[in-house]
């Protein structure tokens, strides 16, 4: 049996083009290792209102409005979506710096919006146990 640069070529195209259709379906693996968190924003609040996951963990926020328009902003993360009334929002983002952080409501949404706020606390990897 002669096995030519040709054939190899082949069995390797083939090989690779097969692989996405068995994979459909299937989480990818940094899909299975993101940390999803439910936050419910309404007049004049996030629920939780303290949110706390661990440095260098990818985070999935979804995010619904309890009542209107809002805003979700975490500044450090470059994080920042609107929320319509009605809707989730996936916010996806890695926590990459320790330390605390300010969540604010972006969107006017009445006479309270100053003081809505929430905290996104991320521990230090090395202080974890």
């Amino acid at each position: 049996m002669c096995i030519t640069r040709a054939s190899v070529l082949a069995v390797c195209v083939t090989t690779l083009v097969a692989i996405p259709g068995r994979l459909a379906g299937t989480p990818s693996l940094q899909e299975s290792e993101r940390r999803v968190i439910e936050i419910t924003v309404k007049r004049y609040e996030f629920v939780p209102p303290s949110v706390e996951v661990v440095q260098g963990e990818r985070v999935r926020l979804v995010v619904k409005s309890g009542d209107g328009l809002h805003g979700f902003g975490i500044k450090r993360f470059n994080v920042s979506k609107e929320i319509p009334r009605g809707e989730t929002v996936n916010i996806d983002f890695m926590a990459d710096a320790a330390g605390e952080f300010p969540i604010l409501c972006t969107e006017f949404c009445g006479d309270g919006h100053e003081q809505m706020k929430g905290t996104l606390v991320v521990k230090a990897r090395d202080a974890q146990p």
